[in-house]
């Protein structure tokens, strides 16, 4: 109350009066007030939060390796070494990013490759701003870059160029493109590089330039040949095209037989990185042809790194990989008229088609274990198509054959693969292209999967080596031990087969988890060919065991036993004719659900082979006496070999 009394008396010695506003309800009103905005202030401040700036939130996944701006290839095989100075390094930064946009922005953003920025997998936080330029567009939309076709079947070349030829054509319809021309050189490849240099000036008119003056975006072409080196052929990039069918007309044979396809075609990458920077942001499309896997697969996850980082497609016209086998014959004909008819089988490497082994290797001598179409190219080369969003073309010139081409109708240059499947059909059995650490994940997740490569992995299990059939008997005696000696080679096949067997067996639980198409057929045929084999050779054992306790024969003049294929098992015993009703079930699965696949060609072919035998009774003359005497002294066939003609003369195979 000091202070109010204080207050109103230098009110009062200020103005003369006595009265002041501080006399009577005046105070507890004034305060009353003051405290009720005190609190009205204090209640609407505290829903307010001081604004923070917003900015972009990077967070590191999964730390990788960086992918690198120039590939490791081996040094003795690359061309010339590559230097770029700071200045052309920068400017090809930019365009590394721009050249994946269809568009160029207005609003000159620098885009930056992330991947030489930090290794590894970056998870951009969203936010609310309009884009500064034109979205990335064609080259990472679903379908397209990334997701390349595997299995595009063809019967010559000249059908590959055909659909090159709209790639082509397509690529211009965006910007102007540099297609890079990369030639195998082996001899088996000759006749293929004549075909394509033929067909190229009509290519190039179609594509509306056939020089100086071409219609509408630039067409630039490159030209490399390869054998154990890579050459440049055309090293500078020209608009010209008479010059490149000229060029390639030209590409000498390299008898050599070793073919470095992923180094050429990394350095094509590396030249066509170097093309590309220009004012008008070039597409490059890297085309190579050849019918080998190639001795250089190590550097192939590198090699489609680069070129999915560059945003180069590739396109390879190969072959088509033999199913389940990595090597497989090739038929080579002298093209010299001095060897005219001289007609060789090599043994290439075409195969296969999956990064881990999926087809079981069960030989049954039959015509379930000839090489056959798999519906798609090499692995390592398909892999790098269908990562940069490219396509691999399966040229065979049987393709078209309706039934099984033996080998005197195999194509000169052509693999002898016996049956081919429709491209269509097979799409559906794409093999997975993924990492080899994702793959292990997928067959981690699910046992049927993993016995089944497992499986694969394991050593071969033939059929018995020529077992045999017939058993003449001279005594009791010498017909016991012929049987027993017979057994001996399916005592010692048994054991192979039940751990093959076991492999897979383990994998049963999981297998109705299966959904994919590949892996449900792969998984089937195995086990049901492993049961299969395992039946016959249970049934020729059991077989043998009930002749040696003894057999009599119906026609008294017969004298000799034979085994003989029959689908009968009653009478080997209830476990194997289990297995018997098991292996049926499984293969006709396969034939029922995958039909128009190698997996039911495989699986037909199996059900075609009874899997019990019977006796038969015959007639030999084993006990009767031999006549020793002989006539004439072999001069006759002596003269006929006189009068027969000379061999032609044959040189050793080359090196394909």
């Amino acid at each position: 109350m000091s202070v109010l009394s204080s207050a109103k008396r230098w009110w009062q010695a200020q103005t003369g009066e006595e009265e002041t506003p501080l006399d009577g309800d005046t105070p507890a009103w004034a305060v009353s007030l003051i405290i009720h905005v005190g609190v009205l202030l204090t209640m609407a401040l505290v829903g307010i939060q001081r604004p923070e700036p917003s900015h972009t939130a990077i967070t590191i996944l999964a730390p990788s390796q960086a992918v690198e701006e120039d590939l490791l290839v081996a040094p003795e095989m690359t061309v010339a070494e590559e230097r770029e100075s700071a200045a052309s390094a920068e400017t090809d930064t930019i365009d590394i990013a721009t050249a994946v946009a269809p568009v160029v922005a207005d609003d000159p953003t620098v885009l930056i490759d992330v991947a030489e920025v930090v290794g590894g997998e970056i998870a951009v936080d969203p936010i609310d701003l309009a884009p500064a330029g034109a979205e990335l567009g064609e080259f990472l939309e679903v379908g397209r870059l990334g997701a390349g076709d595997t299995g595009v079947g063809t019967a010559g070349a000249g059908g590959a160029v055909d659909r090159l030829t709209v790639e082509i054509a397509a690529s211009l319809q965006q910007r102007p493109t540099v297609v890079c021309w990369v030639f195998d050189q082996s001899v088996s490849l000759a006749g293929q590089r004549r075909e394509i240099a033929g067909r190229l000036g009509r290519v190039f008119e179609e594509l509306g330039g056939t020089g100086r003056e071409s219609h509408g975006h630039e067409l630039l072409n490159l030209v490399f040949a390869y054998g154990q080196k890579v050459t440049p052929v055309i090293a500078e990039p020209t608009q010209e095209t008479a010059p490149v069918v000229a060029a390639i007309e030209s590409i000498p044979v390299d008898e050599l037989g070793v073919e470095m396809t992923f180094t050429a075609i990394a350095e094509a990458a590396k030249k066509a990185k170097q093309v590309r920077v220009s004012p008008t942001k070039r597409n490059v499309m890297i085309i190579a042809f050849t019918d080998e896997v190639g001795n250089d697969q190590q550097y192939a996850d590198q090699v489609a790194a680069y070129c999915r980082t560059q945003a180069m497609r590739v396109y390879v016209v190969g072959v088509p990989a033999p199913f389940g086998m990595r090597d497989v014959r090739m038929k080579f004909k002298e093209f010299d008229p001095k060897y005219a008819d001289d007609v060789q089988w090599a043994v290439v490497e075409q195969g296969p088609e999956t990064l881990y082994p999926e087809m079981v290797r069960v030989r049954s001598g039959r015509d379930g274990d000839e090489p056959i179409d798999s519906g798609f190219g090499p692995f390592s080369l398909s892999k790098l198509c269908a990562e940069t969003g490219g396509i691999y073309f399966c040229v065979h010139a049987n393709r078209q054959a309706g039934g099984r081409v033996g080998d005197g109708e195999v194509a000169d240059m052509a693999s002898g693969l016996r049956y081919f499947f429709d491209p269509e059909v097979m799409r559906a059995y794409r093999p997975d292209y993924q990492s080899a650490a994702k793959i292990d994940q997928l067959l981690a997740s699910n046992r049927a999967m993993k016995s089944l490569v497992d499986a694969a992995r394991s050593a071969e299990v033939a059929a018995m080596d020529a077992p045999r059939l017939e058993f003449p008997r001279q005594d009791d005696g010498a017909l016991a031990l012929l049987f027993s000696e017979a057994q001996k080679k399916a005592a010692v096949l048994q054991p192979k087969i039940d751990a093959l067997y076991g492999i897979l067996a383990a994998g049963l639980p999981d297998r109705e988890k299966v959904t994919e198409k590949r892996w449900q057929a792969g998984y089937d045929l195995a086990i049901g060919r492993v049961l299969a084999v395992k039946v016959r050779t249970d049934a020729y054992n059991i077989m043998l065991a009930q002749g040696k306790t003894g057999m009599k024969f119906k026609d008294p003049k017969n004298d000799t036993w034979r085994l003989v294929p029959n689908g009968e098992i009653s009478t080997v015993g209830s476990q194997t004719e289990k297995a018997a009703a098991q292996a049926e079930t499984y293969l006709q699965r396969v034939v029922a659900e995958h039909p128009g696949t190698p997996w039911a060609q495989i699986a037909a072919a199996e059900l075609r082979r009874p899997l019990g035998y019977a006796w038969q009774e015959a007639h030999t003359g084993v006990n009767t006496p031999k006549n020793n005497g002989g006539g004439g002294n072999g001069r006759q066939s002596d003269d006929m070999r006189r009068k027969l003609a000379p061999p032609k003369p044959k040189r050793p195979l080359k090196n394909l």
